[in-house]
């Protein structure tokens, strides 16, 4: 990194890896049905990320999935960690293309909303604080 990139470089401006609760409130984004890469190990610090999360309480407004991520509903070995998840959470937005592509069979529930990729963009605007797990 060149002395121009280090002095332009402001961490404002990448809220997700904002850690702080702004009113009370966090937002978790979560991308894919692993963490960092697909593999056995991603899938075990994923695991234990959604762990960490649940025990955030009522402090989660919202969850969201996003592309492979949703692929999470049909994994059976995910399944009590994102139900905790989805229960402490206000709202929870399910990405509808990312449904129609990966062909998931899901179960609504009444907090769940599935919108397309444009709602969930706006919902990403209107996050106080993001945490981003990908």
């Amino acid at each position: 990194m060149n002395n121009w990139e280090k002095s332009n470089l402001d961490l404002a401006t990448a809220p997700e890896i904002t850690m702080e609760e702004e009113n009370g409130n966090i937002t978790v984004l979560i991308k894919h049905d692993y963490y960092s890469s697909d593999s056995d190990h991603g899938r075990i610090i994923l695991a234990s990320f959604l762990d960490s999360l649940s025990e955030c309480g009522n402090n989660i407004s919202k969850v969201i999935l996003i592309d492979s991520a949703v692929r999470l509903l049909n994994d059976v070995s995910f399944a009590i960690k994102i139900e905790k998840l989805f229960s402490l959470a206000k709202n929870t937005f399910i990405c509808e293309e990312s449904i129609t592509y990966f062909d998931i069979d899901y179960v609504s529930h009444s907090n769940i909303i599935v919108c397309p990729a444009s709602d969930i963009f706006m919902e990403l605007l209107d996050a106080g604080s993001l945490i981003t797990i990908e």
